[in-house]
């Protein structure tokens, strides 16, 4: 089976991302994390150390340029060395192949391309159709800010330098907003990976002995990265901007021809969706979208069109533009909303475009039309970010508390956020005798994917 080339592209690149992710997005039950905590206070003097650059620190450059030396500028290293990133997560701290590992000059460069104002990736938007626009610097990124800085992070707490772990967590946040600055949503899925593995190593620093209370710093994290909004705008016309037959515009009203012409194009290209693709099913296809069309079209109709008049192959290629158009704007609206009001949105419309499956064909809707599985991911920055908030929260109560966790969230001194999710509070039950508690995200309304939850069972530490 012979798949488009922007599939093939899609699915590398989601193949590369789900599969460094597998813990958090294809987990059948919410990711559990297993935090020792000493207890440590949030300072009340001195400004916190921030987790992202601010904007006096941010210098003059181009950080794409910087980024993009490394993966296609070191062949020896990543024919030598890239292989063995693979092995690093699974290791002990002390293992040599992790504390040997060759990364320091690679993390400099990360370091100063964190620093730049700028990330200029150049695609080609204007000129190339979307589906043949090359994104290689997306899987080598992931490779080398992902993987690469968390092994370079859990170096760095090895050998107890937090600060110099901590100042990694930053470089990773920092590149990831920067990949997330394309106007692409596989990339911001990717660079939503790379914040995660971010995550994962700041997680770690907060369990290492001595780490200072983070909470001032997490506090000011944002909600989110990237330009999810433009991503999306560019996602809804990826279609319109790659078929040859309509770069230069949608054909005349009445020209059969040139409609069987796109519709023949279109449905080639997503009918190796199939196991199977047969000239029969194809025809099939084509009589479904065209009487789902008709039906439509006959309530609201576009205002140029003679529905006595146009062919069958009109119907359904001008029924399958306004479709997927109408969906993507219905995502964009969710997207602007808050996140329970834009969720609750999007699982409705997920409702609509499931509807729509038997007509129109479950590969189609699965790749152009996936917003709330786009969304959940992209949006779990700001969910992660305000939960480890709430676990530095417990780390300073705990401290003022005579080691013992709160009995309740209400008992919680600092600032406590709500999950972006739900505006509920975090799921929070202490032992007894409350030397150990577990925080939980809390369920998603419509949103039946433990996957997406996070679980931490946290203890307190002995000095």
């Amino acid at each position: 089976m012979t798949l488009p080339q922007s599939l093939v592209k899609t699915l590398l690149l989601g193949a590369l991302f789900f599969g460094s992710m597998a813990s958090v997005f294809a987990a059948d039950e919410p990711t559990t994390i297993k935090l020792t905590l000493l207890p440590r206070a949030i300072e009340d003097h001195g400004p916190s150390r921030p987790l992202l650059p601010e904007a006096p620190d941010l210098k003059p450059g181009n950080a794409a340029v910087v980024l993009l030396r490394m993966p296609w500028g070191e062949t020896g290293f990543m024919t030598n060395e890239y292989p063995k990133l693979l092995e690093h997560p699974p290791l002990p701290l002390d293992d040599p192949r992790l504390t040997d590992f060759p990364f320091d000059p690679f993390a400099a460069q990360m370091r100063r391309a964190a620093y730049m104002k700028d990330a200029d990736w150049a695609y080609p938007i204007d000129d190339e159709p979307l589906d043949e626009i090359l994104l290689p610097d997306a899987s080598g990124l992931r490779v080398f800010v992902g993987t690469g800085m968390s092994v370079w992070v859990t170096q760095q707490i090895a050998k107890g330098d937090l600060d110099g772990a901590r100042e990694g967590v930053l470089v990773q946040l920092a590149c990831a907003r920067h990949l997330g600055q394309t106007p692409f949503i596989v990339i911001q899925m990717i660079a939503a990976g790379i914040a995660d593995q971010a995550f994962d190593g700041l997680e770690r620093i907060i369990g290492a002995p001595g780490s200072p209370n983070l909470h001032r710093a997490i506090e000011l994290l944002p909600d989110s990265l990237g330009r999810s909004i433009d991503a999306l705008q560019w996602e809804a016309v990826i279609e319109e901007r790659s078929m040859p037959m309509l770069r230069t515009g949608i054909p005349e009203p009445g020209d059969d021809a040139a409609w069987t012409r796109v519709l023949d194009g279109w449905l080639d290209r997503w009918m190796s969706y199939e196991d199977t693709p047969t000239p029969e099913k194809s025809a099939a296809l084509r009589a479904r979208i065209a009487t789902a069309g008709r039906e439509a079209f006959a309530t609201v109709a576009p205002a140029d069109i003679d529905l006595k008049k146009a062919s069958d192959d009109e119907i359904a290629m001008r029924f399958l533009l306004v479709t997927f158009r109408q969906i993507h704007q219905t995502a964009e609206s969710a997207w602007r909303l808050e996140g329970p009001e834009a969720i609750a949105a999007l699982v409705e419309l997920d409702a609509r475009v499931n509807h729509l499956q038997p007509t129109i064909g479950e590969g189609l809707l699965s790749y152009l039309a996936n917003p709330l599985k786009w969304y959940l991911p992209i949006h779990s920055f700001g969910r992660r970010a305000r939960m480890l908030e709430v676990v530095e929260a417990l780390r300073d109560a705990a401290a003022r508390n005579g080691g013992r966790f709160p009995a309740t969230l209400a008992d919680v001194s600092a600032h406590v956020p709500l999950d972006p999710f739900t505006r509920q509070p975090f799921l929070y039950v202490p032992s007894e005798d409350g030397r150990s508690a577990r925080l939980a995200t809390p369920p998603i309304p419509g949103v039946d994917e433990p996957r997406y939850g996070r679980v931490y069972e946290l203890t307190i530490a002995t000095e």
